[in-house]
């Protein structure tokens, strides 16, 4: 989506996930399993995440790799997004950050 197309909305990119100094927790996943490699697709992976999570759309493994299959990498990260974002969905953070 363009973000002109939001028509004022506000718009959250990478830079505006973290508070305060501090990476927000899929930052900090992607970190801990490996899941930026070349850093290419990073923050459209994490801001899809953040998205996805704080949306509730994704419940299960399955369900994360459907939703984020949009997303492209090229360094063949997938299986490490993945976990990234199983360990955030487990620690329930993104929802949690959402209802603040």
């Amino acid at each position: 989506m363009l973000a002109v197309s939001r028509d004022g909305a506000e718009v959250t990119t990478i830079e505006g996930l973290g508070a305060g100094g501090s990476l927000h927790p899929l930052q900090a996943a992607f970190v801990e399993h490996d899941a930026l490699q070349c850093g290419y697709c990073t923050p459209g992976q994490i801001c899809s995440a953040a998205g996805l999570l704080s949306e509730g759309h994704a419940r299960t493994r399955a369900e994360i790799r459907e939703n984020m299959s949009g997303n492209l990498c090229r360094c063949g990260a997938y299986t490490n997004i993945a976990d990234a974002i199983e360990d955030v969905m487990g620690q329930g953070a993104v929802a949690r950050e959402a209802a603040e």
